[in-house]
């Protein structure tokens, strides 16, 4: 959660008890703003700490995902080494490695999930993943294809700015602004000045400005996407309380248009953000468990690999854990490296960051004391200038009369 929603948040509870809740070892919001370790480390709010690990039932496998919980990555790395769980393969079949062990986990009746850094990364391994399970006889009939919209997930700064925006870029509305309705999609024809032109499905052109309403859409672009019955999807927008964000679900069966799932659900026709649901970002792991998550990272991917994504990635299973990778020794280096932003008040150390903070206050003091001065200044100038006008006013009336006589 970035500063601004925690604001928005306290603000809508106005005297109510508001209680967070979350890890400040997994990822930071995208947003600006660390809100939650910023509270945690800088305030005077009490929190609690839960420091027993559940979810991982084998002992080796919960010692390492505590030591990641500590910031110990390395030896959280070291562990993994011990338990085999490190698989090192070169480039060309390392995606193929994967898919097979997800299929192996499938056979023994399991969950499992594929976690990488990188979109790429997880389309790469999805074409290996859908051969495999259509080889085995796990996906059946005809594909169809869809046309869906696959968000750019920018900020609200990355949308007001103009110069982000190209034609044919898609503009998905989860909110009304004005003219502009609820799970309305438009595409971008031109850019103008701070603003866009967009055309609607009938065809008609508007002028979007972006100055105003950014968190009301979402930007993104629309590509082909083939489904079959047996495919797994993630949802990836909330929709009329009925889909959720991040969700995974399974295709039952096509029907026309429209998509249904396993579950007895239906996706419409005009909700088209989703994607296929074999690997995922670490982002849209978090808060998700399975029997075994297979952890995929190559060399390619690896600049998207810190300490924080290696922490949410390796936690996610009951049972087992496996990294796919083709360095090693590469990875061991990346996996330590923080994402954690600074904030202002932490870019000083401690002791200089008092001295900071002292300062101004005396600088603020010493303004206010000058500001003061000038003020009582300003007032006894005026009050000067208004008993002086008078008494050169009466003088000139009196020496006016006495001619006058």
């Amino acid at each position: 959660m970035g500063i601004d929603d925690l604001k928005r948040l306290f603000d809508l509870a106005k005297d109510c008890r508001v209680l967070l809740c979350g890890d400040t070892g997994q990822h930071a919001s995208v947003a600006r703003g660390d809100a939650l370790r910023l509270l945690e480390n800088h305030s005077d709010f009490k929190s609690g700490q839960l420091t027993h690990i559940r979810r991982q039932r084998k002992a080796a496998y919960r010692k390492a995902v505590e030591l990641a919980a500590q910031k110990r990555t390395v030896e959280a790395f070291a562990q993994l080494e011990r338990m085999g769980a490190i698989v090192e393969s070169s480039n060309d079949n390392l995606h193929d490695k994967a898919a097979q062990s997800y299929l192996k986990v499938l056979a023994e009746n399991q969950s499992a999930l594929l976690v990488a850094p990188t979109w790429t990364e997880i389309e790469a391994v999805t074409e290996k993943v859908r051969a495999v399970l259509k080889t085995a006889g796990r996906m059946a009939g005809e594909e169809k294809e869809f046309q869906v919209f696959d968000s750019l997930s920018w900020t609200e700064a990355q949308k007001r700015d103009v110069r982000q925006y190209r034609p044919g870029m898609a503009i998905q509305f989860h909110r009304k602004t004005g003219s502009f309705v609820k799970d309305e999609s438009v595409q971008v024809v031109a850019v103008e000045n701070d603003s866009v032109k967009v055309q609607r499905a009938d065809g008609a052109e508007n002028l979007l400005p972006l100055w105003a309403g950014a968190a009301c859409f979402d930007v993104g672009e629309k590509r082909k996407l083939k489904l079959a019955a047996g495919d797994k999807l993630l949802l990836q927008a909330n929709w009329r309380k009925k889909f959720v964000n991040g969700e995974l679900v399974e295709v039952r069966a096509i029907q026309g248009d429209s998509v249904l799932l396993a579950d007895g659900r239906v996706i419409p026709e005009n909700y088209r953000t989703f994607t296929h649901g074999y690997a995922v970002t670490s982002h849209a792991a978090q808060g998700k468990t399975v029997d075994e998550v297979l952890v995929v990272a190559s060399s390619r991917s690896l600049p998207a690999v810190h300490q924080q994504q290696f922490y949410v990635s390796i936690s996610r299973g009951r049972e087992r854990c496996q990294v796919f990778t083709d360095d090693t020794e590469l990875l061991r280096s990346h996996v330590t490296r923080s994402s954690a932003r600074l904030a202002a008040v932490e870019v000083l150390p401690r002791v200089h960051r008092q001295k900071f903070v002292q300062n101004i206050l005396q600088r603020g003091h010493r303004f206010l004391k000058r500001f003061r001065q000038r003020i009582t200044q300003s007032v006894s100038t005026e009050r000067n200038i208004h008993e002086i006008e008078p008494t050169h006013y009466e003088h000139q009336r009196k020496s006016a009369r006495h001619i006058s006589v």
